[in-house]
């Protein structure tokens, strides 16, 4: 079976690789075709090319990794290691960064991201998946408290904002939050709030700007709490969605194996009916993120006879809003036009060269329902 095979392909060891931090390699990789095979060369490439390349089966969930993509014989990766910081310049390296960052690695207990005791989480996969995601343990909980399973998927997409306010609390003095709109005082209402009409408009709002702001910029390359590098947004609220679902537990067979591989037949490989779920700690973040998307249709859906408070109505809104956004999020030709814009500002690009790249962005994603 070719997922079960992938997964016997072997993975970086923990801490190895994608430890770096503060180096972004899509753009600089970018950047040196680009000088080299000029705008319209470099731009005739598509997401499902690139993955083509780095994942052994890229229709499967499961897939491993390609050991050597064609595309690192090209000369402008050559350039593009040139220009590394030392250390970090390997082929090696820079290909586990691309793997980290365009969701091609998996979240197996202690082969792809350390867990030990798995303390305050529970569950190993819990663990695996919510780790990865950088989402601390009590965060996690709480916010599934306010939302509860039903609404899981919207309780992930504020678990990582409530996460990103409390990286910048701790890393602003508090004589300088105030200046620059780090609001602690926000995160210690949310965090004792006992339900959701307990947080106002404005909570709901300020997270939802924290996450939204990292979906339309492409910011990589920060430490997580793990000290391995930080995934992008999506993938992290993708995985904390996947984690909650593996905490609600399954009433039939597990998806996944005590050893983190996928039970058979409940793989989730698009082979059935599309209702059992992902083995989600030996998926790749890409397919993880798919569900996601699939599961917030679900859950979006879901309207109860006496629907709850003028709250939920609100989060529902704020989701909408949001959710395009999630949906273009795995796509590298949004990504690049994510770049697209620094490197006007740069000079890289011309503002005409800057418009193609946006353009063919949006030929993609206005082909997505909901978008506008």
């Amino acid at each position: 079976m070719a997922a079960m095979a992938a997964l016997a392909a072997a993975g970086p060891a923990v801490g190895t690789n994608i430890a770096d931090v503060d180096i972004d390699i899509v753009s600089q990789w970018q950047r040196e075709r680009l000088e080299n095979v000029g705008a319209v060369t470099a731009l005739n490439r598509s997401t499902a090319s690139i993955m083509r390349q780095i994942l052994d089966d890229p229709a499967s969930p499961y897939s491993g990794l390609r050991p050597s993509p064609d595309f690192m014989n090209d000369v402008d990766w050559a350039s593009m290691l040139a220009r590394t910081p030392t250390g970090a310049g390997t082929s090696e390296n820079a290909l586990a960064v691309l793997q980290w960052d365009l969701g091609a690695t998996r979240a197996r207990p202690d082969i792809d991201v350390p867990v030990g005791a798995a303390t305050g989480y529970r569950d190993r996969f819990v663990a695996a998946s919510t780790r990865k995601a950088d989402v601390d343990a009590d965060i996690f909980w709480h916010m599934l408290d306010l939302t509860g399973y039903r609404h899981s998927t919207r309780a992930a997409y504020y678990a990582v904002g409530m996460q990103i306010l409390r990286a910048q609390i701790l890393a602003t003095a508090p004589d300088r939050r105030a200046a620059i709109g780090v609001d602690k005082e926000l995160f210690d209402r949310v965090m004792l709030a006992r339900h959701l009409g307990h947080l106002t408009s404005h909570d709901l709002t300020y997270l939802s700007t924290l996450v939204q702001h990292r979906l339309i910029h492409w910011r990589v390359g920060g430490m997580a709490s793990t000290g391995l590098r930080q995934l992008p947004v999506a993938f992290r609220i993708a995985r904390v969605a996947a984690a909650y679902r593996d905490a609600e537990g399954y009433f039939m067979a597990a998806p996944c194996q005590a050893d983190a591989s996928p039970a058979d037949p409940a793989t989730g490989e698009g082979q059935d009916d599309g209702t059992r779920d992902l083995c989600f700690v030996a998926a790749t973040d890409r397919a993880v993120h798919r569900w996601y998307l699939d599961e917030s249709r679900r859950q979006a859906s879901y309207r109860p006879r006496q629907e709850s408070s003028h709250r939920t109505s609100l989060i529902a809104a704020v989701m909408a809003v949001a959710f395009p956004l999630l949906e273009i999020a795995s796509m590298v030709e949004v990504m690049e036009a994510a770049i697209a814009d620094d490197m006007v500002t740069t000079e890289v690009l011309t503002v005409e060269e800057a418009e193609m790249v946006s353009e063919r962005a949006d030929l993609l994603t206005c082909r997505i329902p909901g978008m506008p």
